[in-house]
């Protein structure tokens, strides 16, 4: 009996051992399937309002190419990692899963400025983690706290504008030199530069150049002055605009009536009449025949 008994224990052992050993080597193998990703952060400030654009990658054939299927969200958070503090805004900003193009991004409300608004030095902490697919990541990007200002002088038949680059330093906002800014116009789809190329900030934080004088407004008699900083390794990327008034208003097209060229709300009378009638005989017959089917039925 004490033989009997000996040889079941030794049996449960080996199963237990062998349990083990198989979910030992499941984990390996899971842990070995997980890829490994990049993460990059760039932040931009436009007008007072940030955005914090989170990019993940995976390396594929010796190519970079983007995350787009993460099962995991990314998480913000701002200078340290942790739940969120009310007084400051400091910890946890929100959770954004990846986009198609392996981006999310969080855009911070005036709430989250009114928040922070003791603050002058931005550390965001981006994380992946408790990803099936892919490995634990973390990245952060610190930015300092900086401002454009954009004065406008219309006098005459010159009109200049200026913008000034303004950094937090012992308390007190200061000009920053020597950082390239760009001046631009803003149009509907695009921005249209003027200036100098390569513009750069000087000992009072200035860049200026003339606006082109024959370039059309917007319609209500105005145009958009930005000012902008481009992926500094210091501030990020910021911008700023400025409306102003213009005088060379946008050219309007000559109103033709109602012709066969004209766009659908200005289509001639008889037309409409005839398009509708038509369509309404084939709704009606279209009808008519399927009471006929019913009835027949």
């Amino acid at each position: 009996l004490s033989h009997i008994y000996s040889v079941v224990v030794l049996l449960f052992i080996n199963v237990f051992v062998l349990v083990g050993n198989t979910a030992m080597c499941q984990d390996k193998q899971e842990s070995a399937k997980k890829k490994s990703i990049s993460i990059s952060l760039s932040c931009k400030t436009s007008d007072g309002l940030k955005q914090v654009k989170v990019k993940a990658t995976r390396k594929e054939n010796k190519k970079s190419i983007p995350v787009d299927n993460a099962k995991s969200p990314i998480t913000l958070y701002l200078d340290k990692v942790g739940a969120k503090d009310p007084s400051n805004g400091t910890g946890l900003i929100g959770k954004l899963y990846l986009n198609d193009d392996g981006e999310a991004k969080f855009d911070l409300s005036d709430n989250f400025n009114s928040q922070t608004s003791t603050l002058h030095q931005f550390k965001f902490i981006a994380k992946l983690e408790s990803d099936p697919l892919y490995e634990d990541a973390q990245e952060e990007i610190s930015i300092s706290d900086v401002k454009i200002n954009i004065d406008y002088s219309g006098k005459d038949s010159v009109k200049t504008a200026t913008a000034t680059l303004i950094t937090w330093k012992d308390s007190v906002y200061v000009p920053v030199s020597g950082v390239e800014m760009k001046l631009s116009i803003k149009r509907a789809f695009s921005l249209f530069p003027f200036g100098e190329e390569g513009l750069t900030t000087d000992k009072s934080g200035n860049v200026s150049a003339d606006l082109p004088l024959d370039i059309p407004g917007e319609p209500g008699g105005k145009i958009t002055i930005v000012a902008s900083v481009l992926d500094n390794d210091t501030y990020g990327s910021v911008e700023r605009t400025k409306k102003v008034e213009w005088s060379v208003l946008p050219k309007t097209n000559e109103d033709f009536g109602r012709t066969l060229w004209s766009r659908g709300n200005n289509a001639p009378i008889s037309l409409v009449i005839i398009s509708c009638s038509i369509i309404a005989v084939i709704w009606g017959i279209l009808i008519y025949l399927v009471f006929q089917l019913f009835k027949i039925n």
